[in-house]
């Protein structure tokens, strides 16, 4: 089935239900907003739109933390692997959200301290948040060259 969402920062949308990720919990500060689905950007950008179903005004600018820190291992529970109903590596996605400053869009940060699980196979998410970790809520994705080098 075909949904409309009119996004308030990406217009109308046409998308189907059966592209909807759910997260029974919702997202931490949003916990009544429980479906989403991902609007990608061009071939090759390395930011795609996490868009709410329900509320047209919610949307996330999220990425694949593993194209930024390739060596990213958030210490994910077997609880929430149980939880998600992932039984392997083949059908868990990861993403995290972006903040980009209006002010100064280079120095955009993301929440790698909690990563959104999503088990890509049955469409159902979490945003786990991560204990005692090396991850930040504010990792800075761009590092500026050092001053004199191209």
């Amino acid at each position: 089935m075909i949904i409309e969402v009119n996004s308030a920062k990406l217009g109308p949308l046409k998308v189907e239900s059966d592209r909807f990720i759910t997260f029974p919990d919702g997202i931490p500060g949003f916990s009544n907003v429980k479906r989403y689905f991902l609007v990608e950007n061009d071939k090759g950008h390395p930011f795609c739109w996490l868009q709410a179903v329900e509320d047209p005004e919610l949307a996330f600018i999220v990425t694949d933390p593993m194209l930024f820190n390739p060596r990213y291992q958030p210490p994910i529970s077997l609880e929430d692997f149980k939880h998600l109903e992932i039984d392997g590596g083949e059908s868990l996605a990861l993403l995290v959200i972006v903040n980009v400053p209006q002010e100064d869009p280079l120095k955009m940060t993301a929440n790698f301290m909690a990563p959104l699980v999503i088990n890509a196979k049955i469409r159902l998410g979490k945003q786990v948040i991560l204990n005692d970790t090396q991850y930040s809520h504010r990792e800075p994705l761009l590092i500026p060259a050092a001053s004199g080098r191209p």
